[in-house]
């Protein structure tokens, strides 16, 4: 079987292909709780000392500059977002990476294959307020990727630094400008150092977390740089059959989000060879994990097994996948449209199912890499001889089935 036709349908009901519940967000431990308890005590010890001393230096802290402070903090606390996002969108490219999406809040950017930028505005990522998606296009060194970790927090130093040395430099600045400079450099300073400890945060892991796992997790790091290497691959238009291959000892003790990604390359090349039976343990292993996927991975996840279900003409997973595909990290419309496409041919709504079709290969230039749209438009052109085929009462033709597995 080529890898660009339809796997023949398999018996999914008998397999724990089916979401269930997401994990529910685990009880605070004792430890946690004092933790929390600790950062709110030297938050307001820390908030209270820097009004007086904010108070000291401008003279006379009165209502309408405590105001003004305030409104700067909400304003400054999102530019600094923008800024740490951009230092790691800065890092990755003297690293050699390539800009693939970014987000901060709800307003969203993606870079499609042909390199135009597709802006949306979505609802935020649970977990992170914002987000750089930069991939290597090779092999890339280890110091590369530190690198590129480092790029956010020391872009908010380095404001901080700036806007400290300003207070410092400047002759007899008015009050409302000291202000400003203080309350750009404490919040600079603030989510640089945050950025910098490791924790976790709904599923998504801080830069600093990163970097342990980085240096200190040898198997996470071959995890990550074979699943870099598969995008990198993509990026360059190589067919997933084409792809290097995955670690082959068992993942189980990685944490759940880069299994998930590991498993997901091996559907993705399973799919394209036409491997049935590592295309349906890699399913199930997905299905398994996404309970534990975060916010933005999870809906990825979800349209690999829609996709799955589809390739396979399993109309009943395909229709219990197709609500959790909404959101992502990424742009993730044309594959909407084209599961949508595929359920109405399945059903045998063949205008509505030509209409999406029509609209999934509109919007295909929106995919991020070359070889996503490569199969995108292959993926297109079977269904819609299909739906010809459908439209004139004759049987699409298929080639034969691979053996499949009880």
């Amino acid at each position: 079987m080529s890898g660009g036709d339809p796997m023949p349908p398999t018996a999914t009901a008998a397999v724990p292909m089916y979401p269930t519940g997401r994990a529910p967000a685990s009880p605070r431990s004792a430890k946690a709780r004092l933790a929390l308890v600790i950062q709110m005590l030297v938050g307001a010890v820390g908030g209270f000392y820097g009004l007086q001393w904010l108070d000291s230096r401008v003279g006379g802290l009165d209502v309408g500059l405590l105001f003004l402070g305030l409104g700067a903090l909400v304003v400054m606390t999102w530019l600094q977002i923008v800024a740490h996002e951009a230092g790691h969108a800065l890092a990755g490219a003297l690293a050699g990476r390539r800009f693939v999406g970014a987000g901060i809040g709800p307003l969203q950017v993606d870079r499609g294959a042909g390199g135009r930028l597709t802006f949306r505005w979505a609802r935020g990522i649970r977990g992170i307020a914002g987000y750089a998606v930069m991939l290597p296009r090779a092999h890339e060194p280890r110091r590369r990727a530190a690198a590129y970790i480092l790029g956010g927090p020391l872009a908010n130093l380095a404001c901080a630094a700036t806007a400290f040395g300003l207070w410092h430099g400047l002759a007899d600045p008015a009050p409302l400008v000291r202000v400003l400079l203080a309350v750009t450099g404490a919040v600079a300073l603030l989510l640089g150092v945050l950025n910098l400890v490791p924790f976790h945060s709904q599923g998504w892991n801080s830069d600093g977390y990163n970097l342990l796992q980085l240096w200190g997790r040898p198997r996470h790091w071959q995890a990550v740089q074979a699943v870099q290497l598969a995008q990198a691959s993509a990026l360059a238009g190589v067919r997933p059959r084409h792809w290097p291959a995955m670690p082959e000892a068992s993942l189980d003790d990685l944490p759940p989000p880069l299994q998930a990604s590991v498993q997901a390359m091996r559907l993705i090349v399973a799919l394209d060879s036409g491997d049935a039976d590592t295309a349906r343990a890699a399913a199930t292993a997905i299905a398994g994990l996404w309970p534990a996927m975060p916010d933005g991975q999870a809906q990825g996840g979800a349209v690999m097994l829609a996709t799955y279900a589809a390739r396979t003409g399993d109309r009943a997973l395909l229709a219990a996948w197709r609500p959790y595909c909404q959101g992502g990290l990424m742009d993730l419309q044309p594959a909407r449209l084209w599961l949508d496409a595929e359920a109405a041919s399945l059903d045998g709504d063949l205008p509505r199912a030509r209409d999406l079709a029509t609209q999934a290969r509109a919007a295909a230039p929106r995919i991020h890499d070359r070889a996503g749209q490569l199969l995108m438009g292959e993926y297109l052109d079977q269904l819609e001889q299909r739906i010809a085929a459908q439209e004139h009462q004759q049987p699409a033709a298929r080639p034969p089935p691979l053996p499949v597995e009880a």
